[in-house]
């Protein structure tokens, strides 16, 4: 598991904040991702269901709560695998 970087509910900003300081372009990546996912862009949050893991880049996964009713998702984790590109 070395190599791994794992950052839990309380700190998906923080891992944010280490990504853009290695990869700017990940970085703009991934943030571009979660803008989508939830209703600020304009698309809609669909009926997911409550709790999911998605891949925002091929380095980086986040766990989601997604709340239709509110149209919002909150990022729970992320993990990020450095060393494996955008």
């Amino acid at each position: 598991m070395s190599g791994w970087r794992i950052w839990l509910q309380e700190q998906p900003a923080r891992t944010m904040v280490e990504i853009s300081k290695a990869d700017e372009v990940l970085f703009a990546l991934v943030n571009a991702a979660l803008v989508l996912l939830d209703d600020r862009a304009g698309a809609p949050v669909d009926e997911w269901g409550d709790l999911r893991s998605v891949v925002l880049a091929r380095s980086v996964t986040a766990e989601l709560f997604v709340d239709p009713e509110q149209r919002t998702v909150d990022v729970l984790r992320l993990v990020w695998v450095p060393g494996l590109g955008g």
